[in-house]
């Protein structure tokens, strides 16, 4: 369910950088590479500002190599990728010439913040003996039916659940699951395809249509019919989720930063969160930060990760968990004063100690509110009036995502969200009433 923002700005296809080893192993080594220990930022989509990760590299005292991925973001932000480290871009290179180019470069650790790049990732540690997720943890780490069965092995949290690669497959997972029952992708992120199901024909007919990619919505290949975890009754704005990042090495897993969550919109769209203060009551909220730990202990992760957690009537349960830093967490971590998860994440990377904090009961409350658009929307018809959500009290920063004829329709998930708003709050009641504000201005139209 959590959101993957792309946390640095574009800046243009390739400018003509090198795609091949016989043009040189990496571009930067001018920079006095091989000074300090290296660690390897295996980079995309997703990925936490490169001054952020500057900052934190100088603090570890290490130099960043950044992999780039042969996507259009990670090619784009080379040239800034350039400003703070060295670039190995895997373009044009096979996984074995990418191995050798890093080889000799002798890292000490590795790092990636992509969703999309925790397999490669993977396989990189593994063949440079780097200490990151295991090869046989991946697949439970990405697969959200593979955790499920992992955490009911390990007594962690267990689930009703079917895996259908086929809408024919409907009457027998009904059967198993029951309903009422929640649809989602067995991989992905942001929320893609996710929709609850009350009856046996509402199913039906969901499955076709996602298998199908009807609507304009992404077409899946494998989804889960998952047992609906019910929330407990919560009062707006806030949500009956929460997430804990964590950072782990071996048995030690120790929580970083929560992120309280505000209600989602229908079906299960994302509305942002808020931190370090949360509104979840300080005995609730430690049981939470150890149902995380011991479902990051029994993906056996090692370094940063995101789990998000239903808020039920019976207590905390596991949603999933996410192999990498959660979006939007390093910022509201230091905008509150909690912790520094850039940090963190590096520190654990590179074998370093790092410091983990205690359960917040005050101070700043900083939130990043994601507005999204009415269920039935299909697109953006105009954008007019973001001054009125910039002059808002509380709100110190607003980043439009989406144009005039961008598609929002809500089975693309969190890509279909339309702004961003960033600030701070002193309570949870200045914060609830900063919420209404944003909702009620008039600034965008919908079709």
């Amino acid at each position: 369910m959590t959101a993957i923002p792309d946390h640095g700005p574009d800046h243009g296809l390739d400018h003509g950088l090198d795609h091949g080893l016989d043009q040189g192993p990496a571009k930067g080594l001018d920079k006095g590479l091989g000074e300090n220990p290296v660690l390897l930022v295996v980079y995309d989509a997703g990925s936490l500002a490169p001054t952020r990760l500057a900052e934190a590299a100088r603090q570890a005292g290490c130099d960043l190599v950044f992999v780039t991925a042969d996507t259009a973001h990670a090619q784009e932000m080379i040239p800034t990728l350039e400003m703070v480290g060295t670039v190995v871009n895997t373009a044009g290179r096979t996984e074995a010439q990418t191995r050798e180019a890093l080889r000799a470069l002798d890292p000490a650790g590795i790092v990636t913040f992509s969703e999309f790049q925790i397999a490669p990732t993977v396989r990189l540690a593994e063949a440079l003996g780097l200490r990151y997720h295991r090869p046989a943890d991946v697949d439970a780490i990405t697969h959200k039916d593979l955790q499920r069965l992992r955490f009911a092995e390990a007594g962690v949290d267990s689930v009703r659940f079917r895996t259908l690669t086929d809408p024919a497959q409907a009457d027998e997972a009904i059967a198993h699951v029951g309903l009422p029952a929640i649809i989602k992708p067995v991989k992905g992120a942001s929320s893609r395809n996710t929709q609850a199901v009350a009856t046996p024909e509402e199913c039906r007919a969901a499955l076709a249509e996602v298998f199908a990619g009807a609507g304009g919505g992404p077409a899946e290949t494998a989804v889960m019919l998952e047992e609906l975890l019910v929330g407990r009754p919560t009062p707006a704005p806030w949500g009956d989720y929460i997430a804990v990042d964590c950072v782990a090495d071996g048995d030690d897993v120790r929580p970083v930063f929560v992120t309280s969550k505000f209600a989602l919109a229908e079906p299960f769209r994302e509305r942002g969160g808020y931190g370090g203060f949360s509104v979840v009551p300080e005995a609730e909220e430690r049981e939470v930060r150890d149902l995380a730990c011991r479902a990051v202990r029994a993906l056996n992760i090692h370094g940063v990760a995101d789990v998000e957690i239903k808020l039920t009537a019976g207590g905390p349960r596991v949603i999933e968990v996410n192999g990498r830093l959660g979006a939007w967490v390093d910022d509201l971590a230091v905008r509150s004063g909690t912790s520094d998860p850039a940090y963190v994440a590096v520190a654990a990377a590179l074998g370093l100690p790092y410091e983990t904090p205690e359960v917040k009961q005050g101070g700043p409350i900083a939130f990043h509110y994601l507005t999204v658009p009415p269920l039935g929307a299909r697109r953006v018809r105009a954008i007019r009036g973001v001054s009125a959500l910039r002059r808002l009290a509380h709100v110190e920063r607003v980043v439009v995502l989406a144009e005039p004829g961008a598609d929002v329709d809500w089975r693309i998930g969190a890509r279909g969200n339309t702004a961003a708003v960033i600030g701070s709050a002193a309570t949870h009641e200045e914060l609830a009433a900063t919420v209404a504000a944003i909702e009620s201005v008039d600034w965008i139209d919908y079709e």
